[in-house]
């Protein structure tokens, strides 16, 4: 008979090879023997992922769970089709923060809206915390500074709300400055409409995928001690009064919609929002641009060529290609992102390989078609071989 090496490993081993399969058959090793079903549970990491609304295993998993295993992390999510009953995650919530939980992640579509308890809010150990999908969420400390030693923050397609006295919703103003702790937030396809972003000890804040016009206004960012900066989004982001004095990298995608959905109103007002928005991260050391933002400052009509340089002290500057694919990139754009800079004589240029910079815009070339060469590079033509 063969020996049982993997019996032989330490608990600490086999809870780590357990983790990394599906709960489900992790649970099947109870059967093996008692010291395997006390090691599926008291599993630290739990992650359930539920096909339907119905969660009678997580709970009957949970009823069973050895009470005195502390839970490191703890993901709950359910497919995009399902709605969640609010009251499971709810209590799901609650288990795991009662058992010390780190890293806690919930992503479902909740019915009715998700009310986050008060235990998670003065949880002393939960450093991550990640929701999606819930539409809202409603966030509602009982005082001030909560959540202590919270770290990361993530939520996407999220809303943090209240409730009135009237029982209706309202979006929280500035939801992040009770968190004493923060260094790293992400915002993804969520609502941002006047938000003021207020965190001592932030380092890094990710504003992703917004696609809604009217979802891009914000009121404030404070955060002194943020040095990534990274915005992907449909319109530049509007914001009236930014404070990031030791910003050290910005990663900057604009994908506006095709050209013929704005007037050339709308199109003066995003140059101009997007020249601002860039001078606001003016302290950045490394720039990285889409080519779809420079091609939003190839419809300047002199307006960059009466602004500074927006970043004096950039020491590298990437063009990155994006979901659309551009050839060319102006080189009035490029001097005014690299003229005078204080860096000017060791600035590092990165353009993607097939991306060449030219004088004229295709405008100026449908006015002007004598410029053969150009037109060979802005439309990817290769010089025949002679």
């Amino acid at each position: 008979m063969e020996e049982d090496r993997i019996s032989q490993l330490p608990d600490a081993i086999l809870q780590q090879i357990l983790s990394l399969i599906d709960i489900n058959e992790a649970v099947q090793t109870s059967i093996l023997s008692t010291r395997w079903k006390n090691l599926s549970f008291s599993l630290p990491d739990l992650r359930f992922h539920l096909m339907s609304r119905f969660s009678a295993f997580v709970s009957n998993f949970l009823s069973h769970r050895d009470g005195a295993a502390p839970i490191r992390s703890f993901h709950l999510s359910f497919d995009s089709h399902v709605h969640a009953d609010a009251a499971f995650v709810h209590q799901c919530v609650i288990y795991a923060v009662n058992h010390g939980v780190r890293s806690l992640r919930l992503h479902a579509h909740c019915r009715p809206d998700l009310t986050l308890p008060e235990a998670l809010f003065a949880s002393e150990t939960l450093r991550e915390l990640e929701l999606r999908q819930f539409r809202y969420v409603i966030w509602k400390p009982n005082h001030f500074s909560y959540l202590q030693h919270l770290k990361t923050l993530y939520l996407e397609s999220t809303a943090l709300v209240n409730i009135d006295d009237r029982g209706c919703y309202f979006c929280l103003k500035e939801p992040f400055s009770g968190l004493p702790e923060l260094e790293k937030l992400t915002i993804g396809r969520s609502l941002v409409y006047g938000l003021i972003v207020k965190a001592p000890k932030l380092r890094v804040l990710e504003i992703i995928d917004q696609e809604y016009s009217y979802s891009h206004m914000m009121v404030e960012i404070y955060a002194p001690l943020l040095t990534s900066f990274r915005y992907e989004g449909l319109l530049p982001l509007v914001c009236s009064k930014v404070n990031l004095p030791i910003l050290e990298e910005v990663h900057l995608s604009i994908h506006k919609r095709q050209q013929q959905f704005f007037s050339k109103f709308d199109e003066e007002r995003m140059l101009l929002n997007c020249v601002r928005m860039l001078q606001q991260l003016g302290n950045a050391k490394i720039v990285a641009l889409s080519l779809d933002t420079l091609k939003i400052l190839e419809m300047d009509g002199g307006l960059i060529e009466q602004s500074p340089c927006p970043f004096p002290y950039m020491k590298c500057l990437k063009i990155i290609q994006r979901r659309r694919k551009f050839s060319t990139v102006l080189r009035r754009v490029m001097n005014f992102l690299t003229e005078g800079i204080l860096y000017f004589e060791s600035l590092v240029v990165e353009l993607p390989q097939g991306v060449n910079v030219v004088e004229k815009s295709y405008q100026d070339l449908l006015e002007d078609d004598s410029d053969e060469q150009q037109l060979k590079l802005l439309f990817g033509i290769e010089e025949e071989a002679s």
